[in-house]
């Protein structure tokens, strides 16, 4: 990969007018993102994120105010020029139809006039950064891809050209929650790699918590209401109407500050679809039998069959081994929900409670298995942030009446100090 980094953005008194409005549809906006930070734009439908959001890279011109990216006043600059330099991802993916993949991937680095072996090369690296074998995906066309595969391709689309910043309009807002969650957590593994700028505009909370450094609550005309990292915003919302967007369970919304990568991930015994059966029973038996065993309460009675990409596929118990008749295959239970490293714990927890045995299996980019996640890891992540909570109240409350108790001390002391004297 590149070795360059994100750029810094600054919108200073950015403001949009629109012919024919009696208000401007956004209002003086002013914003510093840091050169490799995530920020996500957030408010309500019709608050002019979005448009703020093209003003960066002029597909919609400003009306007033500057934009400075990396320093550099972008304003009154060629447009074009400056698109092909920005990146950007849209929600359905907006691929051309009639290209393949790899056609869809190559056009900004095609039109800046890259040499082909370098565009080639490129391809290759891009699809193979979110996830997407080159010699499976590169001749295919958007219809034969999932809605998933083509936000993937999106990305990569939007990051060939290696720009130094990637703008997304609520890229990942139509695909079912589960892809989704997905996407999010492909984003997240994305920018720890490539450290690029990123700003996201979505109408979601919950995703700008997962995903932001720092979240921009926009009210009406894009007006800021706060802008902070989503601790400081799930914590000490600055008004009613940042709170609103907060809601109930901030404890639980903080979930989505942590990561699975920061739980302990156990093992669970695992086994392939061309092992014989005598080594599954061979397997379980050595599992169950070792002590100290880091590993979920349920691991010793049931076995995870990989495929041959080493991927979760079903969950074999022993019942289902002494019933097997032949292949594997119409054995066991298929395996559900999955998650990756850079998932939220509150992910994880959503898939533990829809599990039957309260486990959830974490894999790699590639969808292979690294390990198992249980309701009890989860269980102590939740209490340890319902503690944390119930003490900084505590610690709220309590300032107040030592303000209040140094006060009435000053007061009682101050006329006898100056009787003394």
């Amino acid at each position: 990969m590149s070795e360059s980094h994100g750029a810094s953005i600054e919108l200073e008194h950015l403001t949009k007018r629109f012919p024919g409005s009696a208000e401007p549809s956004v209002d003086d906006v002013t914003l510093e993102i840091g050169a490799g930070e995530t920020v996500v734009l957030v408010g309500p439908s019709g608050c002019g994120k979005s448009t703020t959001l093209k003003m960066i890279n002029r597909l919609i011109e400003p009306s007033g105010g500057r934009i400075r990216i990396g320093g550099e006043d972008v304003t009154d600059i060629d447009p074009v020029g400056l698109r092909r330099k920005v990146g950007y991802a849209i929600q359905s993916s907006g691929l051309f139809p009639h290209m393949t993949v790899a056609q869809n991937v190559a056009l900004v680095p095609r039109m800046t006039g890259w040499p082909k072996a370098r565009i080639r090369a490129r391809v290759e690296e891009m699809l193979d950064l979110v996830g997407l074998d080159p010699g499976e995906f590169r001749h295919r066309y958007p219809r034969q891809l999932s809605g998933g595969q083509q936000q993937r391709v999106g990305v990569a689309r939007a990051l060939a050209a290696d720009p130094p910043v990637l703008l997304m309009d609520e890229p990942f807002g139509a695909v079912d929650p589960v892809t989704r969650a997905h996407l999010q957590d492909e984003l997240i593994r994305l920018q720890h790699e490539l450290h690029r700028t990123i700003v996201f505009v979505t109408h979601d909370f919950d995703e700008a918590i997962k995903l932001g450094d720092r979240i921009a609550v926009l009210r009406e005309r894009s007006r800021v209401a706060q802008f902070d990292t989503p601790e400081a915003i799930l914590t000490h919302p600055a008004d009613d109407f940042v709170a609103g967007f907060v809601g109930a369970g901030a404890a639980l919304k903080r979930l989505n500050l942590s990561r699975v990568r920061d739980v302990e991930i156990l093992e669970c015994p695992t086994v392939t679809v061309d092992d014989p059966l005598q080594t599954i029973f061979n397997r379980l038996r050595s599992w169950g039998s070792r002590p100290g065993r880091p590993g979920p309460a349920a691991g010793a009675n049931e076995v995870l069959l990989l495929d041959r990409r080493g991927r979760p596929f079903k969950w074999l118990r022993r019942g289902d081994l002494m019933r097997v008749r032949g292949s594997l295959g119409r054995a066991g239970t298929l395996v559900g929900d999955t998650v990756t490293r850079d998932a939220t714990l509150r992910d994880a927890l959503e898939a533990v409670l829809t599990d039957d045995a309260g486990r959830v299996v974490v894999t790699g980019r590639r969808g292979e298995y690294t390990g198992v996640v249980d309701m009890e890891t989860l269980l102590h992540s939740v209490r340890a942030l319902l503690e944390a909570d119930r003490k900084e109240a505590l610690q709220t409350r309590r300032e107040p009446e030592a303000a209040r108790s140094a006060r009435t001390r000053a007061e009682q002391e101050g006329p006898a100090g100056k009787a003394t004297a």
